[in-house]
């Protein structure tokens, strides 16, 4: 085989693999994306994303904001609507640490329990720790709400106990967060060791003895996505179960993602989270898409099928069979300060304030159709926009909301003053990158309420108006840094060069292949052609005369007939020879 057939097969060659190859990386990527994606954001010991996971000391300070509001007229309840300062924020940095790591590869789930660390800082904070705020009495009137069912000689007792004090009390900011303060009431719950739903604390604060234990968020089990990278962070168990006895089921069983981890891919469709701190899962409504660093995400908040009482939500029948109907057994809106319309639609959009997409999307004869705003009640239904955590808060009347009660029903809101909700400070949104779940950034904002109402027995409580008294609320934000970003939008162009890589190597490919061809034919075409140089006698076109090559050798007479040469014999075509030699010998 001649050297120049040998180069041209050989770039055949690489053409058909660079097509080959070009065509593989447009229809396949998807597949080696997906591999990427597996390997890369799955939690395993070994993994990127443990570390940070494990401890986020090494991330930039996550900084959690609180901010307390200050009953300033306390003493004019029933004849002014009470209004309230907000002091702060008292900024504190937070870190999270997992503890007592197992995996279990069997069943591809991590287990552990967390602590949270809050350090002060004193150059974001407006205010200092010893700043004195008026609150409600949160201890006093705890108990009164735990024993309102009791035989009346208990509800008399406390009564009593309780006649000496105040609906409000004094205390500093340090008090009330972490240092907490005591009380007696504590002290004689605490003698009650027989009761689990009575708190074992000698002290009250609203994150007292939670600075650095791991006590609090309980034992929880959660998807690592080693094997089924669509289950990654999802909450399998909390507390070894997986379901809660806060609620009556369906609405006890824990779903959600732990908080951390999502699950790339992600649509429009609502997202969920299992919150610890209340004890059931909270639900997120896709509401826009934003660009962060750079970086499109979508952004989901809570809103209507979390703060709403008529979200309906389809369950399997065998779980939805075991649910009973919820309905208010406490008329939270007889009160003065609280004027509602006798409208009956009126009535209708207060207490069941939902959109009619979700009329329409189920049918009410549909038995596993279940209202999950009822279902979350406990018994003690609620405006729109307030979350009753009551059997969460070891029997407190505590109700979560938005800040400054945002997105909640007017009434509410009408009932106090000083509160001016605004969408940009009091949202609760998470953004995440719907191609690989990555939050790009997390603004978590609640505010604690606490609701109080009239009682005919204990007399602290006797003719006052039912109000959903604002007490504290919070905010954590945490956002990817520009070195994340930066390699997420690498991770994110990778989809995009191979695609691009594959048409670049499919055309080279073929642009070789269409070259080789070319050549090939040239060289062919030179081989039929003879060549036309004088030392070649053109044959004669006649069909009646017979032709013949014969090779003659042109070498001159005076050279040694003897002497070998590697000259070459030319052809030379004879006409009809016969007729030749006929004409010579005439």
């Amino acid at each position: 085989m001649r050297p120049w057939t040998n180069k041209l097969l050989g770039f055949g060659i690489l053409g058909l693999f660079l097509v080959a190859l070009g065509i593989s990386l447009c229809f396949l990527w998807p597949i080696f994306f997906h591999y990427i994606i597996q390997k890369g954001l799955f939690l395993s010991p070994t993994s990127n994303t443990f570390e940070i996971w494990n401890d986020t000391s090494k991330l930039p300070p996550l900084l959690f904001k609180v901010y307390l509001f200050n009953w300033t007229n306390p003493e004019q309840l029933g004849i002014k609507k009470p209004h309230f300062d907000q002091l702060g924020p008292y900024c504190f940095r937070e870190v999270r640490q997992k503890d007592n790591v197992i995996f279990h590869h069997e069943n591809q789930t991590v287990s552990y329990v967390q602590r949270r660390l809050w350090y002060f800082d004193a150059e974001h904070t407006n205010g200092s720790l010893n700043d004195i705020v008026s609150q409600l009495d949160v201890v006093a009137l705890s108990a009164a709400h735990k024993i309102r069912y009791w035989e009346y000689e208990w509800q008399k007792t406390l009564s009593i106990l309780l006649s000496v004090r105040k609906l409000y009390t004094r205390r500093t900011v340090n008090e009330l967060l972490f240092s907490g303060y005591s009380d007696d009431i504590l002290t004689m719950g605490s003698s009650m060791a027989n009761d689990p739903e009575i708190p074992m604390f000698d002290r009250f604060g609203w994150f007292y003895m939670r600075n650095g234990s791991t006590m609090f968020d309980g034992h929880l089990n959660m998807e690592t996505g080693e094997n089924d990278i669509s289950r990654l962070g999802i909450l399998r168990k909390w507390n070894y179960k997986d379901t809660t006895k806060h609620n009556k089921s369906p609405c006890n069983i824990i779903e959600g993602s732990a908080g951390e981890f999502w699950p790339p891919k992600r649509t429009k469709d609502d997202i969920t989270l299992f919150s610890v701190d209340m004890c059931r899962p909270l639900f997120y409504e896709y509401e826009k898409t934003t660009s962060h660093f750079g970086i499109e995400g979508y952004r989901y908040t809570i809103d209507k099928k979390t703060l709403g009482n008529s979200t309906k939500r389809r369950y399997p029948h065998d779980q939805a069979k075991f649910f009973e109907p919820t309905t208010t057994t406490e008329n939270f809106f007889e009160s003065e300060q609280i004027t509602i319309s006798s409208n009956t639609e009126s009535m209708e959009s207060i207490f069941n304030n939902h959109s009619s997409e979700d009329t329409d999307e189920y049918s009410d004869n549909d038995p596993d159709v279940i209202n999950i705003g009822n279902c979350y009640c406990n018994g003690e239904c609620t405006p729109s926009g307030l979350l009753n955590i009551t059997s969460c808060r070891y029997g407190a009347p505590v109700f979560m909301s938005l800040p400054h009660f945002y997105k909640a029903d007017p009434a509410v809101l009408d009932a106090v003053e000083g509160l001016r909700p605004n969408a940009n400070d009091h949202s609760f949104s998470i953004t995440l990158e719907p191609t690989t779940g990555i939050p790009l950034e997390v603004s978590a904002a609640l505010q604690a309420n606490i609701y109080l109402y009239s009682s005919e027995v204990v007399s602290l409580y006797n003719n006052i108006p039912n109000i959903y008294m604002p007490m504290i609320w919070f905010t954590l934000k945490a956002e990817i840094t520009d070195e994340m970003a930066s390699n997420l939008r690498i991770l994110l162009a990778f989809p995009t060069v191979m695609l691009c890589s594959g048409i670049v190597m499919t055309i080279i490919g073929l642009c070789l292949i269409a070259a080789v061809a070319l050549l090939f034919l040239a060289k062919k075409q030179r081989m039929v052609t003879a060549p036309t140089d004088g030392t070649i006698e053109k044959m004669i076109d006649n069909p009646e005369k017979k032709t013949e090559v014969v090779y003659m050798d042109k070498m001159s007479s005076n050279e040694d007939d003897n002497v070998k040469t590697d000259r070459r014999l030319y052809a030379r075509n004879l006409v009809n020879v016969s007729s030749e030699n006929d004409g010579m010998d005439t």
